[in-house]
């Protein structure tokens, strides 16, 4: 698939093909053109190759490559929200890729801090779940992003250029979301690779899944070990990993004598600066609070799983002390300065 951009007058243009592995060869050419005053763009296809993903400019669209008129499938999934970095360089859409972890990233066509994410992009209209400047990078990047060739395709089995006889033996992989509303609910997403034909998931509560992507909630804090098991004819393969949801038990915290590892970046910050929480922790309530060198609170923000980004524009330079709680514990804390 091809997103060119031309003139305003002329519009864009989007070309899709079949594409034959095997022998290399492009066929079924569908083209369709818009008019959106797009200057820049790039494109992007869903992990279970249903949906392509169109960034231009000032949206992001989303088409469904499944439907009996693609063309007539197009949904707005995004729409630039105006936002300007410290430069006075605004964050629009520009390239796209899709990420080893499932997700799809997209630069903007500025040198900027920031990165796009559509966290689900399997999902159909807005369940893709768009986060506009989702990735708070550590330093500038002027518009690229790298390119992730797909060394999971596998064979084609029993094809012409299957020519070394290695069967597709499942390889299980996964990845996990926590609810933004609800924290003891988590999505879990299937990564798993060489054609998988059943999922048995095991969340470690005495409660199973067959679907590929489920949506568990957990009932209380715990820690649980969820476990996916992936099959076809030729085999199976199982992944396990262990959840903390709610207070974490162990651990050493960056810079501070709380008892997790809390990561605060860049440092010094800017306009922003991030705060990521270890992998496998889901926190209930946690929250950061950041104190002056007068010992005044001067910014608290809820946190959830993983990277989150704290805006600090309005701060004054100066040397600030931060404190991550969990249900009013003290689990992390250390220094962090603005320059």
């Amino acid at each position: 698939m091809r997103f060119n951009t031309v003139t305003n007058s002329v519009g864009d243009f989007v070309d899709i093909y079949h594409f034959d592995r095997c022998n290399g060869a492009l066929s079924n050419h569908l083209k369709f053109n818009y008019f959106d005053g797009s200057h820049s763009g790039g494109v992007a296809i869903s992990p279970n190759s249903r949906y392509l993903y169109i960034s231009s400019y000032l949206y992001i669209y989303q088409y469904d490559l499944w439907a009996d008129d693609i063309e007539a499938s197009r949904d707005t999934v995004a729409v630039y929200d105006g936002y300007t970095d410290i430069n006075g360089l605004g964050t629009r859409f520009y390239l796209a890729q899709l990420g080893p972890d499932g997700k799809i990233y997209l630069s903007c066509p500025n040198g900027v801090r920031e990165l796009h994410v559509i966290h689900r992009p399997d999902k159909p209209g807005p369940a893709c779940q768009v986060e506009q400047r989702g990735i708070l990078l550590p330093t500038f990047n002027a518009s690229s992003l790298p390119n992730f060739p797909n060394y999971r395709l596998g064979p084609i089995d029993g094809s012409p250029c299957d020519t070394l006889g290695i069967d597709n033996i499942p390889l299980a992989r996964w990845r996990y979301g926590q609810d933004t509303l609800e924290p003891l609910q988590v999505a879990f997403t299937d990564l798993s690779a060489y054609e998988p034909a059943e999922w048995h998931w095991d969340f470690g509560d005495g409660n199973t899944s067959q679907d590929t992507s489920p949506v568990h909630a957990f009932l209380e804090d715990g820690l649980y070990e969820v476990c996916l098991t992936v099959s076809n004819a030729n085999g199976s393969d199982t992944k396990c990993r262990e959840l903390q949801l709610g207070m974490v038990a162990s651990g050493k915290a960056e810079g501070g004598s709380g008892n997790v590892l809390v990561q605060v970046f860049p440092n010094p910050f800017g306009e922003r600066f991030a705060v990521s929480l270890p992998a496998g922790w889901l926190p209930q309530q946690a929250r950061l609070w950041l104190y002056d060198g007068l010992g005044r609170r001067v910014l608290s923000q809820r946190l959830r799983a993983g990277a989150n980004a704290v805006p600090a524009g309005h701060l004054p330079p100066g040397v600030y002390f931060y404190v991550v709680v969990e249900s009013g514990v003290v689990v992390a804390q250390g220094r962090v300065a603005k320059g």
